[in-house]
């Protein structure tokens, strides 16, 4: 193989995993951030639940307090009842007896409603504040293992970078130039083999002199149609 296509190719082999390794770091700091979000999303939701509960159960008192001040009311009527003399301030008392003791039977069914309401809801506080430290246990667990990878990453990139630096050494000035501007447009690969007469890049059919070109080794071919350079395995 010609020497500059082999340096070449070492160098394209090290520019992609310099590629990937940069595209592989600047997404670990989203995928974190897309955990805090997802967290913070199940705390709200958390948190809305706990507070339903609670006004379940705020409603349930208010209510309680309700009935309590209507059975007080009986009280004061059955007493009034017992200083009255006159029929018609009897009668009427024991309208407003009815009245109350009617409007307590709707409360105490009200209350029942929210009591079972309120056990319920206390029964969903309790799974969802076991799922909800199962969550942060496991989102944090993953941030470090984020974390921790992306130090890898970072040390990877780091003697990946050298070993590219060392590689275009090896590759002549004027070449470098044009395999970079090569790199830098089509933003994949610059160099790429002959397949078939075709062009292993762009896929495009070769002219017959560019596969004999590329085949002789005298000098670095191209492909017609993309510009890359190609080679004969």
């Amino acid at each position: 193989m010609n020497p500059t296509i082999e340096a070449l190719l070492i160098l394209q082999a090290r520019d992609v995993r310099v590629a990937e390794l940069t595209d592989e770091l600047e997404s670990t700091p989203r995928q974190i951030a897309a955990l805090e979000r997802d967290l913070a999303a199940r705390t709200a939701q958390f948190g809305e639940l706990k507070n339903k509960t609670r006004l379940v159960e705020a409603e349930r008192k208010k209510i309680d307090l309700e009935v309590k001040s209507k059975e007080a009311a009986i009280a004061r009527y059955k007493a009034q009842q017992l200083a009255t003399r006159k029929n018609e301030e009897f009668a009427a008392l024991i309208h407003e007896i009815e009245h109350a003791q009617a409007e307590i039977s709707k409360l105490e069914d009200s209350e029942l409603e929210l009591m079972e309401a309120y056990e319920k809801g206390l029964v969903d506080v309790a799974a969802g504040e076991k799922e909800l430290a199962e969550a942060e246990a496991k989102a944090k667990q993953k941030k470090a293992d984020l974390q921790k990878r992306g130090d890898a990453m970072a040390a990877d990139l780091k003697a990946t970078k050298e070993k590219q630096a060392e590689a275009e050494k090896a590759v002549p000035e004027d070449v470098l130039s044009r395999y970079r501007r090569l790199l830098k447009s089509k933003g994949d690969v610059a160099v790429v083999p002959v397949q078939g007469g075709s062009c292993g890049g762009c896929h495009m059919k070769l002219t017959t002199q560019t596969v004999v070109s590329a085949h002789k080794e005298e000098s670095l071919a191209s492909c017609e149609n993309c510009g890359r350079i190609v080679y004969a395995e």
